[in-house]
């Protein structure tokens, strides 16, 4: 009997184990990206920092990064990329559902240090990066054909919201 209630315990003690383990994993899934499990590429990050670094230069707030944005700018940029053809997301106000104040800036290039000098060296697109009332910022690389494709979507508000869906956790 002894041996038997030992093995039930034990099994009983693992369980609990396997379940602590789970709730702390998905905790730290749906803690990162603002709830969301986005995931964000390493030319992205990038891009973001790019950007980041052109505005604390300018004395300018840094943009945070917004899953629901992104996931509007990779759109973008991934179609870009496939058509091979730049051009604006034609219905960009209605993806994003939430919005106060938003603006797009979309490029492509040899590399995303490329992209981003162009960026710069355009009124229209650096004004979007310099912008003071954006808040957050979404963005999108597709690297195809030589060049990377990029979208950023700039917004005002958190938690814009997209009409796309997102990755579940």
């Amino acid at each position: 009997m002894g041996r038997e209630s030992g093995t039930y315990m034990s099994r009983v003690l693992r369980a609990v184990v396997v379940l602590a383990l789970l709730l702390v994993c998905l905790d730290a899934g749906t803690a990162s990206a603002g709830g969301s499990c986005y995931w964000y590429s390493k030319k992205d990050r990038a891009l973001a920092k790019k950007t980041n670094n052109t505005r604390a230069n300018a004395g300018v707030r840094k943009l945070s990064l917004d899953p629901h944005l992104s996931r509007v700018a990779k759109r973008q940029a991934r179609t870009m990329a496939r058509k091979a053809t730049l051009y604006h997301t034609p219905s960009l106000g209605s993806l994003v559902t939430r919005w106060r104040s938003l603006g797009e800036n979309v490029g492509y290039a040899g590399t995303v240090k490329a992209v981003h000098r162009a960026y710069m060296g355009s009124p229209v697109h650096k004004a979007n990066i310099l912008k003071s009332a954006y808040r957050h910022l979404g963005v999108g690389v597709k690297k195809k054909g030589g060049y990377v494709w990029t979208a950023v979507v700039f917004e005002s508000r958190r938690n814009p919201g997209t009409t796309l869906s997102m990755p579940s956790c």
